[in-house]
């Protein structure tokens, strides 16, 4: 079998298991916690790496960011015999009451991607209401996790005994709307927990495709805080968000081997 086009992987890896972080940079922190690390590929956003995690073989692969790379990442996984994904990464809380480095475990995504669409719908819904005219609010549609492996992620934190909220996710393709802070408050009211990037895209393909899918997110940023001083803090590797960063790893690696069981 030819290597696919984007992710340079074929099913010579011998994998049904995948850890999916965003940034390539994670790969690298999942590798830790393996045994018999082996660099797979490094293509465009695409970093790979194969272990095992007691007795389970695994592959780490970074999709980038945003719905579009982690798409196609999840479509050529599909083709190559991965069966189990679960996805990792950063959100912004859109409830109080969560703080920094807690775990979302992703129940299901609301589908406001795509982004062209976000910047047009978003200029026109908020002229709307603050002009107080007739508008159509934005029609929630969801992507929802396995059920199965949504479970495996909940016992695993339990196990490990790291907190963790469950809920829904709002994904989105627009991180500096000029309307961001209306369109949190506009979902926060409606009951989402967090917002993030992927999650969607993920839950949505995998399900086309027989892949059962997972969500666990670190919460990064606290609800109404600033957003960008919590991504550079993350990104600085402050205390809460770091410990957030090993217990999500930790968390999917444990219920991979549990689906996998």
């Amino acid at each position: 079998m030819n290597k696919m086009p984007h992710i340079q992987l074929d099913s010579s890896i011998n994998c049904s298991c995948a850890i999916l972080p965003g940034d390539p940079a994670r790969v690298d922190a999942i590798a830790a916690y393996l045994e018999d690390v082996h660099e797979e590929a490094f293509n465009r956003e695409y970093k790979s790496i194969t272990g095992t995690y007691k007795g389970t073989r695994i592959l780490a692969i970074s999709t980038g960011m945003g719905g579009p790379s982690a798409a196609i990442c999840v479509e050529e996984l599909a083709c190559i015999g991965i069966k189990h994904i679960v996805r990792i990464g950063s959100c912004g809380a859109l409830q109080s009451g969560h703080p920094l480095g807690e775990l979302v475990l992703c129940d299901r995504a609301v589908c406001d991607d795509g982004t062209s669409r976000t910047y047009l719908q978003a200029e026109k819904f908020i002229r709307q209401l603050e002009e107080n005219l007739p508008c159509e609010e934005p029609q929630i549609s969801y992507a929802y996790a396995d059920e199965k492996l949504q479970n495996a992620c909940r016992m695993a934190a339990e196990q490990l005994q790291i907190p963790y909220a469950i809920g829904s996710t709002r994904c989105h393709d627009a991180l500096y709307l000029n309307q961001k802070a209306q369109i949190d408050m506009y979902y926060s009211k409606q009951g989402v927990l967090a917002s993030d990037m992927e999650t969607a895209a993920i839950f949505a393909v995998s399900a086309l495709r027989d892949i059962q899918a997972a969500s666990i997110l670190n919460v990064v940023v606290q609800w109404k805080s600033n957003i960008t001083e919590g991504i550079s803090s993350y990104k600085s590797g402050e205390d809460a968000t770091a410990a957030g960063e090993k217990n999500e790893i930790l968390t999917a690696l444990e219920a991979l081997v549990l689906i996998s069981q």
